[in-house]
């Protein structure tokens, strides 16, 4: 579990690259303080080793507690779109609870503070870190454009060497601990992770949302620009992510027309 943390924090600043080298393309940075719009729509999703990971770096710097807490919160919250309570589904997950699924992603981050701030942004999933930086989000982001941009074009990073990177992580974890690439909620791995055993009253109670405690062992998260242009012409997310894994970028910078 060390090396699957190393190589986490490793990918981690192959991130921060790549948004620096974003940046000064730009001239401006990525994210604008005080913003918060990408957190206030979208519960992201992470891996169960990101979450894993997560109670490891805020237990150091004494936020897990508080974390725990909005996590527990969150899944015990009575909300309008996730209406299912019948356990965590076994094989065949009906459309609703599918549905009922991406109104949560839409949804906003438990983590996110009163000042527009990451109450975990140490230990913040991938998926939040590809966020303005290997995909474009033009319909959701207010910064001000950058140089080289304009209203229909904003400048991403590719990466293809970091989401080689990723699937090839993603592919060694499988092999170790196949657990460790199940997907969900940031949430509801954080305080599987952190709970297991809370967590596990939780699901066999039904006192959290179907839809909540939904777990896959493939990539649901949407890092990279293929899989976005996929879904704005109305490509569903699995087909997305197939059509990514058969593409391969080139360039440094892509630009969305």
């Amino acid at each position: 579990m060390i090396e699957a943390f190393i190589d986490l924090k490793e990918t981690h600043g192959v991130f921060e690259k790549a948004r620096g080298v974003l940046e000064k393309t730009i001239g401006i940075p990525v994210c604008q303080s005080g913003c918060g719009l990408c957190c206030e729509h979208n519960v992201p999703n992470a891996m169960t080793i990101e979450a894993m990971y997560a109670v490891s770096i805020l237990t150091g710097i004494g936020k897990l507690r508080k974390a725990i807490s909005l996590a527990e919160g969150w899944l015990l919250e009575r909300h309008s779109f996730a209406t299912i309570y019948e356990g965590m589904p076994q094989g065949f997950v009906s459309h609703k609870v599918r549905e009922e699924s991406q109104a949560i992603t839409r949804s906003q981050c438990p983590f996110m503070e009163p000042d527009k701030s990451c109450g975990i942004y140490d230990a913040r999933p991938l998926s939040c870190r590809a966020y303005g930086v290997t995909r474009d989000i033009a319909d959701l982001c207010p910064r001000p454009l950058g140089k080289h941009e304009h209203l229909t074009q904003r400048i991403y990073i590719p990466a293809d060497d970091l989401r080689n990177r990723i699937d090839n992580l993603r592919a060694q974890w499988k092999m170790k601990q196949p657990a460790w690439i199940i997907s969900g909620p940031i949430p509801t791995v954080l305080f599987r992770a952190a709970e297991p055993e809370k967590f596990k009253r939780m699901v066999m109670d039904n006192t959290a949302a179907s839809a909540k405690i939904i777990g896959v062992d493939y990539e649901t998260s949407l890092m990279w620009q293929a899989q976005v242009n996929a879904l704005r012409k109305g490509v569903s997310p699995d087909v997305a992510v197939a059509m990514l894994n058969s593409s391969r970028n080139t360039n440094l910078v892509g630009i969305r027309g």
